[in-house]
């Protein structure tokens, strides 16, 4: 059966507190998207579930040279301390992906 169109960020809103609630335990990225698929809460693939961020949406793709594909200087973010704020001021919001907790710790939190 086929999917309509926006039915992956669904299922992903409809579990984002679970989502943010595993990844304030330490638990990586991949281990979150396993534990949901495995108990069918999503059925989306898993390089779909990394577009996401926490807060819901999908992440923006980087400019790119149209000829190349390789960035230039002027589609860079100002750097942290040049008096410009990149994508590294908020590292709160991103996932990690080295597990803080073991297995064994998160089944018995869940």
């Amino acid at each position: 059966m086929k999917k309509n169109r926006g039915y992956a960020k669904v299922e992903f809103l409809a579990n984002l507190a679970e989502i943010k609630e595993l990844f304030q335990k330490g638990c990586t990225k991949r281990y979150i998207y396993d534990y949901l698929y495995k108990k069918g809460k999503i059925s989306m693939t898993y390089i779909h579930f990394c577009r996401f961020d926490l807060s819901g949406n999908i992440k923006k793709k980087k400019p790119t040279s149209p000829s190349t594909g390789i960035r230039t200087a002027s589609a860079l973010p100002a750097l942290p301390g040049n008096g410009g704020g990149g994508p590294c001021t908020r590292q709160q919001d991103n996932f990690s992906m080295e597990n803080k907790i073991t297995e064994e710790e998160l089944d018995e939190l869940t």
